[in-house]
């Protein structure tokens, strides 16, 4: 243009092609750019030291640049003014997803706090959307789908940002009574299953009583996780920590006898639905008391260990994989882990 020189053009418009966009200077922008033989724009930018690498996860390069644009500018805010500045609800929900933790109940919850910051969400907060996400639900839904979440993804980012954790008052639950497994109620089952030749049946049965597994674990366990020489068993994929247990020797016996039919997998079921068709067919050969895996199983082990056998919160915990302590002492009751607590409860008594 006549009489306009170049240097009143932005730097960003003289340096722009179709593959990547740079700016340097007072005018610095994040860089954009496309992976070779890729359509979606890539982009990067620095902020006080620290390169940070995304996809804008679009084809379309203005939509690429507003996104880059917005995420430099938080970024900058963050160093400023501090992370809960900037950390929504959302960004929080994506560090938890990135870590791989249960994402069940975060639809909802996205809906509802998604752009909120992190420092503005408050314990009434949440009690309050629980009731407008499920107005119809009872308390232990509001715990569980909102109250239990929330805390726990608010509480991660915190973790991972160095902020102030959250505390968010449980909804009051009224406490049922549910009917649990006993060594009565298992020795039945066992009995009856390996009478229909499903030896395997049996096993799963006593290995969830006798070690608080859920079903979806058993399902998972194979032989390279178990040493019958040693009497233990390992759980590596868990709802919380890796686990070893120790098995009694009427476990050891009846993982012996269904060793060799299975090379894989311990109990040869594929999920939890096929367990619970084998096990509903041996109740109802036995006409036992009908209960879920998770009744004669987890439920099962707990009331056998505190309720029945006075055994400490602290080692049922230990033994059964409960990272909450808190949740056995309000559900069951008003030390190291061992074997000889397992053998004492689970065990056959010694005849003198």
């Amino acid at each position: 243009m006549p009489g306009y020189r170049q240097s009143h053009v932005p730097y960003a418009v003289r340096h722009r092609d179709n593959h990547q966009f740079r700016t340097t200077g007072a005018d610095r922008m994040p860089k954009l750019y496309k992976r070779k033989g890729g359509d979606v724009w890539q982009y990067e930018f620095t902020v006080d030291g620290r390169r940070t690498r995304r996809s804008a996860e679009t084809a379309d390069r203005r939509l690429a640049e507003d996104i880059a644009i917005k995420h430099e500018a938080a970024e900058r805010r963050a160093v400023v003014h501090g992370q809960e500045a900037v950390l929504e609800f959302r960004h929080a929900v994506a560090l938890y997803a990135d870590d791989g933790r249960d994402l069940r109940f975060t639809v909802k919850l996205l809906d509802h706090f998604g752009k909120r910051l992190i420092k503005d969400i408050t314990g009434p907060e949440i009690r309050k959307a629980a009731k407008i996400l499920y107005p119809d639900a009872i308390p232990a839904t509001w715990n569980r789908q909102v109250v239990t979440p929330m805390r726990a993804i608010i509480n991660h980012a915190a973790d991972a940002k160095g902020l102030t954790k959250i505390s968010v008052k449980r909804f009051r639950e009224e406490k049922k009574s549910r009917p649990a497994g006993s060594k009565e109620w298992i020795e039945a089952f066992c009995k009856t299953a390996k009478k229909m030749d499903m030896p395997e049946t049996a096993a799963i049965a006593r290995f969830m009583f006798e070690t608080a597994t859920r079903v979806s674990e058993a399902c998972r366990l194979k032989w390279d996780d178990v040493n019958l020489q040693l009497g233990t068993a390992f759980l590596e994929k868990t709802k919380t920590t890796p686990r070893k247990v120790f098995l009694t020797r009427a476990m050891v016996i009846d993982l012996a006898n269904i060793r060799s039919s299975h090379p894989y997998l311990v109990f040869a079921a594929a999920n939890r639905s096929t367990v619970k068709k084998r096990v509903d067919k041996v109740i109802e050969k036995a006409g036992l008391t009908r209960l879920t895996s998770h009744e004669f199983g987890r439920h099962g082990f707990a009331t056998e260990m505190i309720v029945r056998n006075d055994v400490d919160v602290a080692t049922t915990a230990d033994h059964g994989g409960w990272k909450s302590r808190r949740l056995l002492i309000e559900t069951y009751v008003e030390g190291d882990a061992n074997r000889e607590v397992i053998d004492r409860v689970f065990g056959k008594k010694e005849r003198r």
